[in-house]
């Protein structure tokens, strides 16, 4: 068996070969997963199989392997030779590996990496599934003791965090990540199903990324809206749903990110929601000036009829009346713009000649109940557990 250019486990019997390493992360929800949630994501693969000759053997694809394409996690029926000649030009012992030797081994083809199979089954389901049901990988595990396990595009430090924290080696993973560098931990973590391995490091590791999280809509913000989902953490969850919901002009999807299709689809409906309310709101009061059931006499309802109309119409929220999903439109930019319509100003015919000031001439009085931001969305109305495997309401 070619020999690792990582050791995790001097005594492991599981290779795990990680293939393109560091592939594009959180980039397009169209390269890893769909807005809808589904992990279309690195995964395990096929492992080699070992003859009693030492030669490979080319399998066909098995009805569990075709089976388990159905249940959402997928395989692939390539060989890894067990006397292919190792890629990687460096061995990296069992010390922590450092970025730099990461960095080196990113450019080669693969990474191979010696680990428990009984820490990788402890912690994972995943892994405890390919390793005892009746998968190749787990034949060549109980006929020979050991076993090859492919898995292809995770980023080569966060997918090193994630094994030494299933083998319980925290001592050897530093405290201090970047949001960056914990949102790809936490997304293998969650495609393995391997949350608990990281609880003894989660608190350290969001108290030092707390600093660097944004308060405006951009990736970094999407980032946090995952590991806050992904640690179930409410406040956060809560604040991010709503820089999201308030700040996006066009609808929200998940940046590749696997939050769960219910929370993308109620921060699609909270958005256009307000936004259509707003919008609503306007036409309505213009409605009302025009049908007379709003302002004080003519002159009120003509003039404030008259100024709210151009506000609208130079703000493109008249003609065509903007429609769903509002493509260019954020609320909190819609609220700003509709607290800046200024109120016209004309005197009534009176000895004094005084300012016309009812309750119905300004718009500051008639818009004043539109804040922002929204109000986010609530954790424990989507999950009904705590730390651990946590259970979506759909």
């Amino acid at each position: 068996m070619n020999s690792p250019t990582h050791t995790i486990d001097p005594d492991g019997e599981v290779l795990l070969i990680l293939r393109n390493a560091n592939s594009p992360f959180a980039h397009s929800d169209k390269l890893l997963f769909s807005s809808l949630g589904s992990k279309i994501v690195p995964s395990l693969c096929d492992s080699a199989q070992i003859t009693s000759e030492g030669t490979d053997k080319e399998p066909e694809l098995s009805v569990q392997e075709e089976q388990s394409k159905k249940e959402g996690l997928e395989r692939t029926s390539e060989l890894i030779s067990p006397n292919e000649e190792a890629t990687a030009e460096e061995h990296i012992g069992e010390e922590a590996a450092t970025e730099g030797h990461l960095a080196v081994l990113a450019v080669q083809n693969c990474l191979r990496i010696k680990v428990s199979a009984k820490h990788l089954m402890f912690a994972s389901p995943v892994f405890k599934k390919t390793l005892t049901g009746g998968w190749k990988e787990s034949m060549n595990y109980s006929q020979k003791g050991s076993t090859w396990v492919t898995a292809d595009g995770w980023d080569i430090e966060a997918f090193m965090i994630v094994l030494r924290a299933i083998h319980g080696q925290h001592y050897l993973i530093t405290q201090k990540l970047s949001l960056e560098m914990l949102a790809k931990v936490t997304v293998i973590a969650d495609y393995y199903e391997c949350k608990n391995a990281l609880y003894l490091l989660k608190d350290v590791w969001i108290k030092n990324v707390k600093a660097d999280i944004p308060t405006t809509l951009s990736r970094d913000l999407i980032l946090w809206l995952w590991i806050a989902w992904f640690f179930e953490l409410p406040a956060q969850f809560s604040w991010s749903t709503s820089m999201v919901m308030s700040q996006s002009d066009k609808p929200i999807d998940s940046r590749g990110l696997p939050i769960p299709g219910i929370v993308i689809a109620s921060m699609n409906v909270g958005r256009e929601a307000a936004i259509n309310d707003l919008i609503a709101h306007l036409h309505e009061t213009r409605d009302a000036y025009l049908n007379n059931t709003r302002g004080c006499s003519f002159e009120c309802r003509s003039i404030m009829c008259g100024a709210l109309t151009i506000h609208m119409q130079s703000s493109n929220l008249l003609l065509p009346k903007p429609d769903t999903p509002f493509p260019g439109l954020s609320y909190n930019g819609l609220v700003q713009k509709v607290q800046k319509f200024r109120s016209p100003a004309w005197y009534n015919a009176s000895k004094t000649y005084s300012t016309h000031a009812c309750f119905h001439s300004s718009f500051e009085n008639l818009f004043a109940k539109q804040h922002y931001p929204l109000e986010g969305l609530e954790l424990k109305k989507f999950t009904i557990s705590r730390f651990g495997k946590s259970m979506v309401l759909s």
